[in-house]
């Protein structure tokens, strides 16, 4: 979580949407409260992530891509 950029673009498949989806993202909230990113009992890849456009968390799983703005 150190290496991050301090803002990012996050792009992952989203089930909910059946398809891929960016969002503009941080991993920090305005208050300075740190996301997570952490392996779930299933073994499934979690981040929980501050969405920069929408003003809370959002919740990728499985892979996900991060490029810098």
């Amino acid at each position: 979580m150190t290496q991050l950029p301090k803002n990012f673009f996050i792009t992952y498949f989203a089930k909910k949407h059946s398809k891929f989806i960016t969002r503009k993202a941080s991993a920090t909230n305005t208050e300075g409260t740190a996301g997570k990113m952490f392996t779930d009992k299933y073994g499934t890849d979690r981040f929980i992530y501050w969405d920069l456009d929408k003003g809370d968390w959002r919740h990728a799983t499985g892979n996900w891509n991060i490029k810098a703005i």
